[in-house]
């Protein structure tokens, strides 16, 4: 599998019959274009589900031939670029889908079958541009297509043209300068910028908007604008039911609150499972973001819940978040270890700490790996299917669809809020009266209190995505507690380093290895820790004062 990240650096333009025999390349500033144009004959077949299943998820999966890249291709797209993954075709049966494609997406299709639902036959031909020096920077395609929407054998032709820039890492300002030359002379013969934003969406007569929304997975060279995220799960991104984009009134209930939040959470933990599969970086951490997120806002909304449902899927998340705990903690290692080297100002041999990096580095590859090998499992499809099954239909009582949007957030927040009260007052008293005494019991309280931080942190970050916000005072709470997290963060983060050390030490026992270096190592970090602890109490009193202040 080729796995690639892209920025998009094209735009695409109609012009009228006949107009491109009147283009004046001569006069373009700076830049030439070729008179020859290399001729390519492509075929895509588009797939998708019965219910169109990937195309809610802004996915696009498409089986090209006739071109340069001539393969399986499997489409995600954000902001300003997209993730791709390329298979080879067979070659006793180029048709046949392999299995790897399918595992690729099945947490997206929910195991459903794949048929085509497209094709597209293009001609393309290409002028090469160049600049001043005769080096290439882009390319002008002229396409002419015939489609065939296979749902209802309709077929469709149209031509347009496109210009992509080939050198991804030049500035803006000279992506603007090659734009404006090539467009310059596109306009003198009566083009402008094309309104089609994907050549699928056009093959499936979806172009006027009927029935296009979140069809824009499905772009085959085209932009598509999707919300900044956070730090956190991705939003506002094309997908099934509710994403970022509500705008809340005063007729919102706290039943538009969750169905709102839960349909953009389950569409984000779709989209991070094939960033996973797509060994994207980040990726399994913010799937575990994902996980939690869900999982705070089951917890936090649960007066507004009927039955059990909520509470039964709130456990296997907490499986799911589990199961990807043990990959982001050696991720963890592997990026905070060159600085702990670094910190010790020579005192660890380079070679050793080069071997160390490696072992941490590979342990996090292995450890992704497994989580990818997992995601495959039936359990796992099972929990994707049942998250977006109870975002699309939640179990709300009559309670939450009476209560206003900005009393139901405020009750969530806050009920948040007042388990980290509750964790962090356990936690004082128990360093005050000295009832938790050895280093492993209080560093534990502080990873509660930081786990019930982070919760609230993801209620609201997930509120305010969807256009809802709490009253005042308690989203002043909120700041306050997230303002603390990053002091107990780093007090984890040392824990997680110090056992990594520890067990590394055990595993080189007999082995010849530097153990020297991982004894100054694992020192300097259980010092960290013991440090990072008696801060730790001083940084929960604090935060649990000012809850009090903030929440009285």
């Amino acid at each position: 599998m080729t796995v690639a990240a892209q920025r998009e650096l094209e735009r695409k333009y109609d012009l009228p019959d006949g107009a491109g025999a009147r283009i004046d390349w001569s006069g373009l500033a700076g830049y030439t274009v070729t008179d020859a144009a290399v001729e390519h004959r492509m075929e895509a077949v588009y797939y998708d589900t019965a219910d169109m299943a990937l195309h809610r998820h802004g996915v696009a999966l498409r089986r090209r031939t006739g071109g340069a890249d001539d393969g399986w291709h499997v489409k995600l797209r954000e902001t300003g670029g997209r993730h791709e993954a390329q298979f080879p075709l067979a070659d006793e049966a180029p048709e046949q889908m392999p299995d790897v494609v399918q595992r690729l997406v099945e947490g997206a299709t929910g195991g459903q079958p794949l048929h085509p639902i497209a094709t597209l036959r293009t001609t393309r031909r290409v002028l090469s541009v160049t600049d001043a020096a005769g080096a290439q920077v882009g390319e002008v395609a002229i396409d002419d297509v015939e489609a065939v929407d296979e749902r209802a054998r309709a077929p469709r032709t149209w031509s347009e043209w496109e210009v992509e820039l080939t050198d991804a890492t030049i500035s803006e300002e000279h992506q603007d300068r090659i734009f404006t030359a090539v467009e310059q002379a596109l306009f003198a013969a009566g083009g402008r910028a094309s309104t089609s934003e994907a050549k699928i969406l056009r093959a499936l007569g979806l172009e006027d908007g009927n029935g296009a929304d979140g069809l824009t997975g499905l772009a085959d060279e085209d932009p598509v604008t999707a919300a900044a995220q956070e730090t956190g799960p991705a939003s506002g991104q094309p997908g099934a039911g509710n994403q970022a984009g509500h705008k809340a009134d005063q007729q919102d209930t706290g039943a538009d609150v969750l169905v709102t939040v839960l349909g953009q959470l389950a569409e984000q933990l779709v989209r991070w499972d094939l960033k996973v599969r797509l060994d994207v970086p980040d990726a399994v951490h913010q799937m575990r973001v994902t996980s939690r997120s869900l999982r705070s806002l089951l917890k936090a909304a649960a007066p507004y819940f009927t039955g059990d449902a909520a509470r039964e899927l709130d456990v296997r998340l907490r499986e799911l978040a589990r199961a990807l705990s043990g990959a982001r903690d050696a991720e963890v290692t592997a990026e905070l270890l060159p600085a702990r080297v670094a910190a010790l100002d020579g005192k660890v041999n380079p070679v050793a700490a080069e071997v160390l990096q490696h072992t941490a580095e590979q342990q996090a590859h292995a450890a992704t790996a497994t989580v990818r090998g997992d995601l495959s499992n039936p359990k796992h499809l099972r929990l994707l299917a049942d998250v977006q099954a109870f975002a699309a239909d939640p179990p709300l009582s009559a309670k939450c669809r009476k209560v206003s949007a900005r009393k139901a957030c405020d009750k969530m927040l806050r009920r948040a809020l007042h388990k980290v009260q509750r964790a962090g007052a356990r936690g004082v008293e128990a360093e005050d009266t000295g009832a938790e005494a050895d280093l492993e019991h209080r560093l534990e309280h502080l990873h509660e209190v930081r786990k019930d931080v982070k919760r609230v942190r993801y209620v609201n970050a997930a509120l305010r995505r969807s256009g809802f916000t709490p009253g005042k005072a308690t989203a002043h709470a909120a700041a306050d507690a997230k303002a603390h997290q990053e002091a107990l963060g780093e007090i984890m983060d040392a824990g997680v380093v110090a056992g990594w050390l520890e067990r590394t030490a055990q595993a080189y026992q007999g082995t010849g290895e530097d153990r020297y270096a991982v004894g100054v190592l694992h020192g300097a970090e259980l010092a960290a820790v013991r440090t990072g602890v008696e801060n730790g109490h001083q940084v929960v009193a604090e935060l649990v004062a000012q809850l009090g202040h903030d929440l009285s």
